[in-house]
This record gives C-alpha cells, structure tokens and sequence, in this order.
C-alpha cells in the first residue's frame, strides 16, 4: 500500500524552478531517508506535503487522497515535524498536547485528554507529563514533537532533521523510538537529513534529489551495499569450516572471512567460535558509506 506518492511535482516561484517533475512513492512500513545538497529544494517538497503551498503542475497523495483537491481529508493521515518542535515552555507537555489536540479534527473532544496520555506513553514521557517543557531536555522536546505528530493517528510522518542538536544517547533514543512506532503500529516515516551515518542506521529506502529532480530512490541496501561482518580469525581453516555450517560466508580474503550475519546473532557466533578453540584477532563492520555514495551521486 502506497501511503505518501508526488506525482510528476513540479513547483516554480517566478522564473525559478524549485521542483521539477518529481515522482516518487513510500509504502507502509517503510523508514525512508530524504537526501539532497542545500537548495535542492527538500523543503519545498515537504512544504507541498503538509498542504503549506500548492504544486504548479502534478499532484501529491497521502493515502491516495490528493493533498491538492482533498487538503484536509488528506491531511488527517499525516503527521510532521517541519524543521525543529516549538511548544511554549511555560505549559506542561500534557497541556501542550492538549491545545493541539483540539486542531484535530478526527479528534473529538471526549477523546482527546486519552488520546494524548497515549501519545505520550508511546513517545516514553507519560512521567514528565506534567513537568513544565521548558525543563525538557532537547531529546525529550523532540520526543513530544513526535507525540503531537502521532495525535492524529497517522498513517506515515514527515520528520525534517529531527537528530539536529542530539547528543548520540538522544540519537539513539530517536532511532529506537521511530523503529518501535513502524514495528509496533506499522506508521511509515519520511526524514529529510544531512546527517547521513544516521539515516544509513535507521532508514530502508531512500529518495535523493538534485536541483529539484530526482537523482535516486530505492533500497537503501541496493545503494550501499549489504553489511558485512570481517572476522580475523585463527586457524583460519577450521574457522571457515565452523562458520559455513550456521551462517553464509560471502568470501574469504587471507586471514578474513566475510559473514553474512545480522547484527543480533553476533555475541552469540563469537561464543560458539571461542568454544570451538578458534581465536578471534578482530571483528569489523563493513559496509559501503552512505556518505561516499551520495558524495559521488552529487558530483556526476
């Protein structure tokens, strides 16, 4: 199921051309990172999503309702955070989510005080409810922005930087938090950043512009590269003899052997190899960076 699609957008202002023909589609489920140089013109696009400006030419969907002729009923399945959240820090985070909650429109009035102690649990701040979010850390203002975008039920959510400004615990904390909404309510996401190591982590399908124009899109694994773990081991030998019977061996380069294995069942390969007398010299990730990728995409 499609559940955010441009179709042939285009966007001028004046003799200036911002979008130019862009189509692409996100399906259920799915975490796709947003990547384009300064001025390529992903504000705008997220800008025609949210209903803040109308496309010159093509249409933009959400859910398969027309952002352009059904702006409203449209709209309903969308939550964003466009650039970073803003709450006035003298409220409470429950009292914040409250007032907002009054401009859903799905949303009645019975329903809305439940709703957001919900959203709050979902984002893990139903104990700092009633704290003041002047007092919030920058993750936890972050993780309200992402419980007022959940408000409405929405089906994906537009996140534009959302690790801006986060130290690596925050970072964490926002990845684990956004792979727990699409695992556990199936909510696809849509994050423009320039912080690539991370949407290398967090993101399955990625969408890259150039001038307004689509330079990519796909798997992200198609684009860098399946992860592989490097194991330096010895005996060599009876390492590869050992590892081929559980787990795919991609190659085998002088002392190195190549894995096929997901992250997860790392600890437990490295007890199974120590066990069986096989010495472990070192263990790398290897993967091709996202950042060389878009690097080189952008200079042809």
């Amino acid at each position: 199921m499609v559940v955010l699609e441009a179709k042939k957008v285009s966007k001028r202002v004046g003799s200036r051309t911002l979008i130019n023909n862009l189509s692409f589609s996100i399906k259920k489920g799915q975490i796709c990172g947003f990547l384009g140089p300064n001025g390529a013109g992903k504000t705008t696009l997220i800008r025609l999503f949210t209903g803040l400006i109308r496309p010159s030419e093509g249409d933009l969907a959400i859910n398969g309702i027309s952002v352009t002729d059904k702006r409203t009923e449209a709209l309903m399945n969308l939550g964003a955070i466009v650039e970073s959240p803003i709450f006035f820090p003298y409220l409470t985070g429950k009292k914040a989510l409250n007032n907002l909650a009054r401009l859903q429109p799905q949303l009645k009035s019975r329903h809305r005080e439940k709703r957001v102690q919900e959203v709050l649990e979902m984002v893990g701040l139903s104990h700092a409810a009633d704290q003041k979010v002047g007092t919030y850390s920058l993750g936890m203002k972050q993780r309200l922005g992402i419980a007022q975008a959940l408000l409405g039920n929405p089906s994906v959510i537009i996140l534009d930087e959302p690790a801006n400004g986060l130290d690596p615990m925050g970072m964490r904390e926002l990845r684990n938090l956004i792979r727990k909404l699409r695992d556990e309510l199936g909510i696809s996401f849509f994050i423009s950043s320039h912080l690539l190591d991370e949407l290398q982590q967090l993101c399955d399908h990625l969408v890259v512009i150039k001038n307004g124009t689509l330079v990519w899109q796909g798997e992200m694994e198609s684009l860098s590269g399946k992860p592989l773990y490097a194991f330096t081991l010895t005996p060599i030998e009876k390492a590869a003899q050992f590892i081929k019977q559980h787990y795919p061996i991609d190659r085998i380069e002088g002392n190195q052997i190549y894995v096929d294995i997901h992250d997860d069942d790392l600890p437990l390969l490295n007890t199974h190899l120590i066990e069986n007398d096989i010495q472990i010299l070192g263990v790398e990730k290897k993967q091709t960076r996202l950042e060389d990728a878009f690097v080189e995409m952008m200079s042809s």
